[in-house]
């Protein structure tokens, strides 16, 4: 009897071989960042009025792992902070115009390697995949950190 692989284990390492494949990818077009810098930049540009304390918060992250990880993308240009105006202790974020071109070619080769993932697997397999993936996002009680793509 063949014994049933956990689904974590499942989800760890097939994120694991998405995240290699990406960076292969990125690697292959001179792209220096990372996977979680592209989630970074997406977020913050979905999110044009977004803190790092909304970062820190979405991603379950403490905020000085934020903090390093959006000055890493304000010394590429690809980020810039600003104070607000009502409370000065509150930075808000969003992409420069180098973080735009960076984002839109990262999300470029995030479709090429998706359609590169989904070769061979039907429309029906895909929405019936998107659906369980939903249902176990809302099954974690995180649905603050979910966001639409």
């Amino acid at each position: 009897m063949k014994t049933q692989v956990p689904l974590t284990y499942l989800l760890g390492q097939t994120m694991k071989l998405v995240r290699h494949k990406l960076m292969a990818k990125y690697k292959e077009n001179n792209i220096e960042l990372t996977l979680e810098q592209f989630v970074v930049l997406h977020y913050i540009n979905q999110n044009s009025a977004s803190t790092q304390q909304d970062l820190a918060n979405h991603f379950l992250r403490d905020k000085s792992i934020v903090t390093r990880q959006i000055n890493t993308l304000i010394d590429l240009g690809y980020v810039m902070r600003t104070q607000d105006d009502d409370d000065k202790r509150k930075k808000h974020l969003q992409l420069t115009k180098a973080g735009i071109e960076i984002f839109e070619l990262l999300k470029a080769k995030s479709v090429e390697v998706s359609t590169e993932l989904l070769d061979g697997i039907s429309q029906e397999e895909l929405t019936n995949f998107e659906n369980v993936i939903a249902k176990i996002q809302l099954n974690t009680g995180f649905k603050d950190c979910l966001m639409c793509c």
